[in-house]
């Protein structure tokens, strides 16, 4: 059936010149192309004005919308100016719908449409000839394609580069018989100037680390510094490129992984998480420079707390740096004597012997004590909530009955 089946007759297509800096046509086509010996499909993103014929390339591996306006910023920067109006087929990254003949843009290429205030010209479906002048150009990138070979996209997008300044736009072009370098000495000055400001292309969204510092995107998760987790972060996405940010700040970069559920952890990371490990060793460290009551409160909180055990005694540090070394040393023995494993506790053991002054008394009544409580100077509160000195005496009363009963809220 394809060899008899005669061929639909070609529809007719005028030819329509414009003048320097009114026009630029915008086209997107899929290849395979073998990067660094692999076959890989990329798509190549189309920008050529339509007076001179200057064109842009950028190949990429998926052209999403925000892909697509990424090509139109670098054209615009590359050339240093917009041209008035930009023509397109119905291509979903551009255009949701046309009513009455007006197009419907996606909103955030209408944003971008706003930024650098140029007219979005859509095509009837089906009309690839009136924009035959980007149609046209991606028979020189088939060409180009078939002589070349490439390590990665990167290298494929540095040689194109190359290729458009040291041949393509060198060369006199069939149609209009001049070098596109020569006219667009003539159409560059016509382009509307850039705005102040580059345009914003990536995809940005907030997203939480999670206490494994990682942010999730498309069912893989890429990491942050752990000093970052557990915390709101900005997720920003652009051309296979994931990078975090907080206050305006990147704090992490990441090339897109093809798989899902894979968890991407970059080495400084890695490397900054097994250092705050060994500054937990450095916690129990400090924490045992305290001293021998210090080492039996650390012997009882870690059976009490367990994995949080470390977290106490950092707070309890951050207590002896305020009110200093021998009032908390005193408390942590009074705790134990208590079976009080927590940082909590000290610190409420610290206010009552500064307010009851009735130390002695305490002492006294502690089983087995055997030694003799340091008087401190009265200092400031420590913030922490207030338990009644007869709390702490009914322990005691109880940790001598016979039967040992503990009592509630111990």
């Amino acid at each position: 059936m394809h060899r008899i089946r005669p061929k639909p007759a070609r529809r007719p297509a005028l030819r329509v010149e414009t003048g320097p800096g009114v026009q630029g046509q915008v086209d997107l086509s899929p290849y395979e192309v073998v990067l660094g010996g692999v076959p890989t499909p990329v798509v190549c993103f189309s920008f050529v004005l339509a007076f001179s014929r200057w064109r842009y390339f950028l190949f990429v591996r998926h052209a999403d919308r925000f892909t697509v306006m990424l090509g139109h910023r670098l054209a615009f920067e590359e050339l240093g100016g917009v041209p008035g109006a930009i023509l397109y087929d119905r291509m979903k990254q551009v255009v949701i719908a046309v009513l009455d003949d007006e197009p419907v843009l996606q909103d955030d290429f209408a944003r971008l449409v706003a930024h650098y205030d140029f007219k979005a010209c859509v095509l009837e479906p089906g009309y690839k000839e009136g924009k035959g002048k980007v149609e046209k150009a991606f028979q020189d990138v088939e060409a180009f394609l078939r002589h070349r070979t490439f390590h990665s996209l990167d290298d494929l997008n540095a040689q194109a580069h190359t290729w458009r300044r040291e041949e393509l736009h060198v060369t006199e072009h069939r149609t209009t018989g001049e070098r596109p370098a020569d006219r667009l000495v003539v159409e560059r000055p016509q382009l509307q100037p850039l705005p102040a400001a580059p345009f914003r292309c990536e995809e940005r969204d907030r997203a939480h680390t999670g206490k494994h510092f990682h942010v999730e995107y498309q069912r893989s998760f890429y990491s942050v510094p752990p000093q970052f987790a557990d915390r709101w972060v900005t997720r920003c996405v652009l051309n296979g490129r994931l990078w975090v940010e907080v206050d305006g700040e990147v704090i992490s970069e990441h090339t897109l992984s093809d798989r899902s559920h894979e968890y991407v952890t970059l080495p400084e990371h890695e490397a900054a998480f097994r250092e705050m490990g060994t500054g937990k060793k450095h916690t129990r460290k400090q924490f045992a420079g305290l001293g021998p009551a210090a080492e039996r409160f650390a012997q009882g909180l870690d059976q009490a707390q367990g994995g949080a055990s470390t977290y106490h005694m950092r707070k309890i540090l951050e207590l002896v740096a305020r009110i200093g070394r021998e009032r908390v040393v005193d408390a942590l023995r009074y705790a134990t004597g208590y079976e009080a494993f927590s940082h909590t506790a000290v610190a409420r053991i610290v206010r009552v012997r500064r307010m009851s002054g009735a130390a002695s008394a305490v002492q006294a009544a502690l089983p087995g004590a055997n030694t003799e409580p340091e008087t401190q100077p009265p200092s400031e509160a420590t913030g922490e909530h207030q338990r009644p000195l007869s709390h702490y005496e009914a322990l005691l009363a109880a940790r001598s009955r016979p039967d040992k009963e503990e009592p509630d809220g111990q």
